[in-house]
């Protein structure tokens, strides 16, 4: 199928945008503006994702739909492009890009129609820390779910435990896999590791295979070699047993302490009448001993005659031992 000569620019945006953040790579797509003898004489930027935006620590609304910063034309060095191009009669080229100290990346440019450039950045040391074959080995054999994810929060490794639990979920962003959600949680805790290269932990419930479970889920940071974040490892630990544990304990202290609240205790000194065998209250005042003990230590009488009283008071009832 033969190139168009020109792709309608209100169509331009809709046919790349929706595939720019699903892509591996920075894209960029430029008009090229010419003058009436058909010279370059600028270029305004129709098409780029976030990628491309990370790689040149650029902001989107710097380049979308409006002329290029002279900065970035001359980081591309758009206008030797376009004229390597044109003098050697071929719709593309490669070339290595320095993108700072020890950063370097693949640009592949591409001339689809006179007027558009395509410009596709291959980070030449991916953002993301790579996994040594040692760690990746120890990440597997854990017995806890294990995933990480880039800084755009898409699933970039998963162990085993974590394939059983969630499904293959590779390439997926966590906050829909885990939350259903379509863009970032508010209290993320992976944005957090991001924010401030510290481990962070949180508890959440969930609900899995009809269940709800309790899991605490760890944070770390990966880091390249110039100590910058690059990716978040989560370790996600169920707790569920012990939390059901520590409310069995809750709701037996609770009960002890209701049982301990309700029970009162004698303790010090009682004055008791020697005769009668009355006590004497805090006021002063003197009440038979049932009464006391009823109203202080919450127990009830029944009443006897123990053998001895019945020989003294009841003889005819009760006759004497031999």
């Amino acid at each position: 199928m033969d190139t168009p000569k020109t792709i309608p620019l209100d169509l331009l945006h809709q046919l790349f945008a929706p595939l720019c953040d699903n892509i591996c790579y920075g894209l960029l797509i430029v008009e090229i503006i010419k003058n009436s003898s058909g010279t370059p004489q600028g270029f305004v930027g129709r098409v780029v994702n976030q990628h491309f935006c990370e790689l040149l620590s650029i902001n989107e609304d710097d380049v979308l739909q409006k002329a290029l910063p002279e900065s970035l034309s001359q980081t591309l060095a758009l206008s030797t492009l376009l004229h390597e191009l044109a003098l050697s009669g071929a719709a593309q080229t490669h070339r290595e890009l320095s993108l700072g100290p020890d950063r370097t990346c693949t640009m592949q440019v591409h001339l689809p129609c006179p007027d558009l450039l395509t410009i596709a950045f291959q980070n030449g040391q991916p953002d993301r820390t790579e996994i040594s074959s040692q760690a990746e080995i120890i990440l597997a054999s854990l017995g806890d779910p294990c995933t990480i994810v880039d800084k755009n929060y898409s699933v970039c490794y998963e162990n085993e435990t974590a394939r059983e639990l969630w499904g293959s979920t590779i390439g997926e962003k966590c906050y829909t896999i885990y939350h259903n959600l379509q863009s970032r949680c508010e209290s993320c805790h992976a944005a957090n590791v991001f924010a401030d290269g510290q481990i962070h932990k949180e508890e959440k419930q969930a609900l899995i295979n009809g269940c709800e479970h309790h899991l605490e889920i760890t944070s770390a940071p990966l880091k390249d070699t110039t100590g910058q974040v690059t990716a978040v490892v989560n370790i996600t630990h169920d707790v569920t047993l012990r939390k059901l544990t520590e409310k069995g304990k809750e709701h037996l202290i609770r009960e002890l302490q209701a049982s301990l609240a309700k029970t009162k205790r004698l303790n010090g000194l009682l004055p008791i009448c020697s005769y009668c065998k009355k006590i004497k209250d805090n006021n002063g005042a003197w009440q038979q001993l049932e009464s006391y003990l009823r109203s202080h230590a919450e127990v009830e009488f029944s009443h006897g005659i123990c053998h001895e009283c019945g020989e003294k008071h009841h003889p005819q009832v009760f006759a004497k031992k031999l």
